[in-house]
């Protein structure tokens, strides 16, 4: 109802369109990749399993983040405005991208997360099989479940010479995927931190009714029957900002790793990026100028 919208803090708005801007720059510099360069990490890593390469799959997953959070980044920051036009944030919808988003680049970073050759084939592997267990468990017919089933059995004898079936097993889950993702120093993202922010955004995407303590602000008004009052519940734009601080983070982390590991040069492909992203937003009359030429803001390198 329009009695229960505020504004949302100016710097929290702020971040919010940082966030929209650094999703499609990063989703711009991911599109403009070519295939992994001779002698590239992921050249080599294809090299040992042709079978399904990893480029291909962490592209899937790098992308997928991205999809999320550029979908919440039109909602909430759109390219064109026009007059009277307001955007009324609610707490589901955006924890549920956000945890989209992370889950996704999670599986990214986990997988490029090592310097071996054959420990990212048997990360790959163990996340083909995890995603193969969830096609199988998805059909409803014995005959979809046994294909699905050979295909495994096939994967698992096809490596058999190096690994044993234990070696590439399923991870553990989502969580247990995004805090082995918080491992790397240079992403600066607490592992303790992270679960809580996905059991949040997990919680608020399912409907859970805990979600409203923890990530809503509650304004308490008559006291209509002995002991029970109407509220007035609100999304805390902090607690939105904080889970897709986030994901922004885990997302263009993979997304830079993607790059590096293609072989490419991630400042020529963000210079593209920032350049198309110049000629979509519409600038505030009172920007400078030249700014309008320019976008500032580096992203966080990712390491080798």
């Amino acid at each position: 109802m329009e009695e229960n919208r505020v504004p949302v803090p100016s710097d929290v708005s702020q971040a919010f369109t940082e966030i929209a801007q650094s999703a499609r720059l990063t989703q711009h510099m991911v599109r403009s990749c070519g295939d992994p360069a001779p002698g590239s990490r992921f050249s080599q890593v294809n090299d040992l399993y042709p079978f399904e390469k990893v480029s291909d799959r962490a592209r899937h997953y790098v992308t997928a983040g991205l999809e999320h959070l550029v979908m919440w980044a039109d909602f909430a920051a759109p390219f064109k405005f026009y007059p009277g036009q307001t955007t009324t944030f609610t707490m589901r919808p955006t924890h549920a991208l956000a945890r989209a988003a992370l889950e996704s680049a999670a599986q990214a970073v986990w997988l490029m997360d090592t310097r071996d050759p054959t420990e990212c084939v048997q990360r790959h592997l163990r996340l083909i099989r995890w995603d193969l267990d969830e096609y199988r468990k998805s059909h409803l017919d014995p005959a979809g479940k046994d294909r699905v089933r050979k295909r495994d059995t096939e994967l698992v004898q096809r490596v058999a010479g190096v690994f044993t079936e234990d070696q590439i097993r399923p991870p553990q889950g989502y969580l247990w995927v995004i805090q082995q993702a918080c491992r790397p120093d240079d992403l600066q993202l607490d592992a303790a931190q992270a679960e809580r922010l996905w059991r949040a955004a997990s919680g608020a995407a399912h409907g859970m009714y805990w979600t409203n303590l923890e990530l809503t602000e509650v304004e308490v008004g008559e006291e209509y029957e002995p002991g029970h009052f109407r509220t007035v519940t609100l999304p805390d734009p902090r607690a939105m900002l904080e889970v897709l601080q986030a994901s922004d983070k885990v997302v263009t982390y993979a997304a830079l790793k993607y790059v590096l590991f293609l072989g490419e040069d991630p400042n020529r492909l963000m210079a593209g990026a920032r350049a198309w992203l110049a000629q979509q937003i519409t600038f505030k009359t009172e920007v400078d100028p030249d700014v309008r030429h320019r976008l500032t803001g580096e992203h966080p390198a990712a390491g080798e």
